[in-house]
């Protein structure tokens, strides 16, 4: 075989990556605008050229991928993804930066802290797109493993070692009160975590956050029960302006009013409690694009000028 010559095209992973999302031939052929058979064809003629199996067949119940679809379905998205950055570099070679930024963000930073990031950036790198997606911790560290996220913005939470991590800003946590409620209303800027314990307390309920919430509480040997749960930040901060409970976050807030027009107080705690960390989460296995490393530097001095002035 000649040295370098490959047997396989970005077209044949592309019908790959697609049809390893939906796992079904038919889903796969309707989304790329082809027949089914020419998808079919074209996955068995990548199989015979790679040697191995990437797909289980089911008659009555579609595809699943097998432990080598699965191995490299990372590998071809990273390959797609390069050759894009190479297509849109050979476009605009006089333009600079350009090409499509898939970001990440806490679900409960998201309404904060990325519209503004990405609006700035765009001002000044015309040719830059994104595609966000809002997730809880599990998922954005799956995207960036996956190649399917460049970067995440995110909290120093259950980190693993596959992933780099560029630390920003440290956020204690603090406690969210209904504005008439008597710890809200009394003159002590801070709040006891004892004072909390027979209170109803509103859980932001997302994996990763609930149990850090929880264990602040460690210390004084008796974790709350929630009287009430939401995995969205804005519910959260409803409830407790209408008078549900209390909540802890740890972002700050610029405003005190819910989207119903309800108040909330804000109150630190007057034990030395663990903050997280804000930081910049990426893939060590993902050598970023040109585009990808402004855009985080970008981001690293937002952010920490944004929390320094705030």
């Amino acid at each position: 075989m000649e040295v370098g010559q490959l047997h396989y095209s970005l077209r044949q992973l592309r019908y790959f990556v697609v049809t390893a999302e939906v796992l079904s031939f038919t889903a796969a052929a309707r989304k790329l605008h082809i027949s089914q058979p020419s998808i079919s064809t074209a996955l068995a003629d990548l199989e015979a050229s790679f040697g191995v199996q990437l797909f289980i067949r089911h008659h009555a119940s579609g595809l699943s991928l097998t432990q080598a679809g699965r191995d490299m379905l990372g590998q071809a998205r990273n390959l797609l993804k390069n050759a894009e950055e190479l297509q849109s570099a050979a476009r605009e070679m006089d333009s600079g930066m350009s090409g499509a930024i898939a970001l990440g963000c806490m679900v409960s930073l998201a309404p904060p802290v990325m519209p503004a990031l990405i609006s700035r950036f765009i001002a000044s790198h015309a040719g830059v797109s994104f595609r966000t997606q809002e997730a809880h911790q599990d998922d954005l560290l799956r995207g960036l493993r996956d190649g399917t996220l460049d970067l995440a913005l995110t909290y120093s939470l259950d980190l693993t070692d596959e992933i780099a991590f560029t630390p920003l800003v440290s956020l204690p946590p603090y406690v969210i009160l209904p504005k008439l409620h008597r710890l809200a209303r009394a003159r002590a800027r801070a709040v006891s975590l004892t004072e909390l314990l027979d209170e109803p307390y509103v859980m932001l309920d997302l994996p990763h956050s609930r149990e850090y919430f929880a264990a602040l509480f460690d210390v004084v040997g008796t974790r709350p029960v929630p009287a009430f749960r939401s995995s969205q930040p804005e519910v959260v901060r409803g409830m407790v302006a209408n008078g549900l409970g209390y909540s802890i976050l740890n972002y700050p807030l610029k405003s005190f009013r819910t989207v119903d027009g309800a108040d909330f107080v804000i109150k630190q705690f007057k034990e030395d409690v663990l903050a997280t960390t804000l930081g910049i989460a990426q893939s060590r296995e993902l050598k970023p694009r040109q585009v990808v490393k402004r855009f985080a530097e970008f981001c690293e001095t937002q952010i920490r000028e944004l929390h320094r002035n705030g």
